[in-house]
């Protein structure tokens, strides 16, 4: 029986898309809301794609409606499907990803899990393009799920319990993620967190926002399933 549910963020963490995301985004914008789309000089580091778009909107006077939102994803998707097909751009997974993700499946007390700041059918497609399956994931959270990243650990935690029809807490959830918005949603609901250096948040500001532990990359499988079973 599964113990411990790990969630891991996306960006930053399990993979780098080394532009490509934010490329498609404003690509998809421009299209749907006009040339004067830009994301620039907004933080984008842990935030959720639906909050990120409605922030360059508001910059425009305008506010997002079903049906302009419908449109937007169909084209970011189409998009960063068309930018990684090209091969200007790629998405390749972190240091130590693909060897942690099977130390943990091969591991009975584990159950794997994602919580993230993107849409559901843009995330799929950044993980399959670094070669991570979504199906090794049986939770996820996404950035559409709810109003802030504070908002989706409860409903990782609600997921998995409906999964497993078990009865567990936030003690028994961990998050991976590499920005302090990972940390403090992690804190915010009482679970662990295992920060990593590999995004915009560096190992200082990553301690300071309370970090159970910091690492520079997943690369130490050893080391973090140790940790993982021990803490």
């Amino acid at each position: 029986m599964s113990e411990t549910l790990i969630l891991f963020d996306i960006d930053g963490t399990l993979i780098r898309t080394h532009g490509a995301g934010v490329s498609g985004f404003v690509e998809a914008g421009i299209r749907v809301f006009g040339e004067d789309f830009s994301l620039d000089d907004m933080p984008l580091g842990g935030q959720l794609d639906p909050l990120i778009l409605e922030r360059a909107l508001g910059r425009l006077g305008m506010v997002p409606d079903d049906v302009n939102l419908r449109a937007f994803r169909h084209h970011y998707h189409e998009c960063l499907e068309r930018l990684f097909k090209s091969g200007n751009h790629e998405s390749i997974a972190m240091p130590g990803v693909h060897e942690l993700i099977s130390q943990l499946e091969s591991h009975a007390h584990f159950d794997l899990g994602l919580l993230t700041g993107n849409l559901a059918e843009t995330g799929e497609l950044k993980l399959r393009a670094a070669g991570i399956e979504i199906e090794r994931f049986c939770i996820h959270a996404w950035g559409d799920d709810g109003e802030s990243r504070d908002h989706l650990p409860p409903i990782a935690l609600e997921r998995w319990l409906e999964h497993r029809g078990i009865d567990r807490d936030f003690e028994h959830t961990v998050i991976i993620g590499d920005t302090i918005h990972d940390v403090q949603c992690a804190k915010a609901n009482g679970c662990r967190v295992l920060a990593v250096c590999t995004g915009a948040d560096d190992r200082g500001m990553l301690e300071k926002a309370g970090a159970d532990r910091v690492v520079d990359d997943l690369s130490d499988t050893s080391d973090i399933m140790n940790w993982l079973l021990k803490s």
